[in-house]
């Protein structure tokens, strides 16, 4: 059924892109224009978090407290960046060390049209690495993950991401894709010193990724964003994952829910 759907969008991505073209050269004078109008500062983010489980889209990676350091680089729509986990603990059998690479492009479809500005989009690649072995994978494993997202700037912010693994599953990777729906909120609690609820819910399905069928999951978060200077930030946050479908089966994917959380340092300039 999921691979029907799977298809399906695909398909729907094409039928798009056709659709595109009969505005190629009004888009390219579009582009021209934002380009050479445009100016592209530099901006650098960087945060560190400790966890007390690495849960990751349904699955537990590690049981046990982990760091995950990660910094982010953009320039205009390009962005990339690197992202990490490390066991700090050996109280299971899992390892989940890992470090992450990615690069995209990102942007909104003010560019188009000043109607469609609220209207995000971005797309790029996923480098994923497991130097020590992660979960029962051999040392040396690694994965490449295609993403296409979309989002609104609106009440929710409701988000929309489309993650392809294209990678041998020999390898290390699944060959197979995620859907994930996302929507959040953030509620300020103190207009003074800028503390905020933050509240998110994701919701995700799996076509046949790591598993042999159809699953997904639902993460709720709870947390807050408590400013320390104009650059800095503290944010502590508890969730709950919750899989259902092939990804809980006994039988196929085995995941149980789980109740995690941590806190995390954040800067940005």
């Amino acid at each position: 059924m999921m691979r029907k759907t799977t298809q399906m969008f695909v398909t729907t991505l094409f039928a798009l892109a056709i659709l595109a073209q009969v505005r190629t050269a009004s888009a390219a004078g579009v582009l021209d224009e934002y380009f050479s109008s445009e100016e592209f500062p530099v901006e650098v983010s960087a945060d560190v978090g400790i966890y007390d489980k690495y849960i990751w889209r349904g699955f537990r990676l590690d049981g046990d407290k982990s760091i995950q350091p990660a910094i982010n680089l953009s320039v205009g729509p390009f962005e990339g960046g690197f992202w990490g986990n490390f066991d700090m603990q050996s109280n299971d059998t899992l390892d989940a060390a890992e470090v992450d690479g990615w690069f995209g492009i990102a942007f909104d479809l003010g560019i188009i049209d000043e109607s469609l500005e609220i209207v995000g989009v971005s797309f790029g690649n996923t480098w994923y690495n497991f130097p020590d072995g992660d979960t029962g994978l051999a040392e040396g494993s690694h994965a490449e993950e295609l993403y296409l997202g979309i989002s609104v700037d609106t009440f929710l912010s409701p988000s929309f991401t489309w993650y392809h693994d294209y990678s041998d599953e020999a390898s290390g990777g699944a060959d197979g894709n995620y859907f994930v729906f996302s929507i959040g909120h953030s509620f300020t609690l103190d207009e003074e010193t800028g503390i905020s609820l933050d509240i998110g819910e994701e919701l995700g399905f799996n076509d046949e990724a790591f598993i042999m069928g159809d699953g997904g999951w639902s993460t709720t978060t709870l947390g807050l964003t408590i400013p320390l200077t104009d650059t800095v930030s503290v944010s502590p946050m508890v969730a709950v994952t919750v899989p259902f479908g092939d990804l809980e089966d006994a039988n196929d994917g085995n995941q149980d829910d789980e109740f995690w959380g941590g806190v995390a340092m954040s800067f940005a300039n």
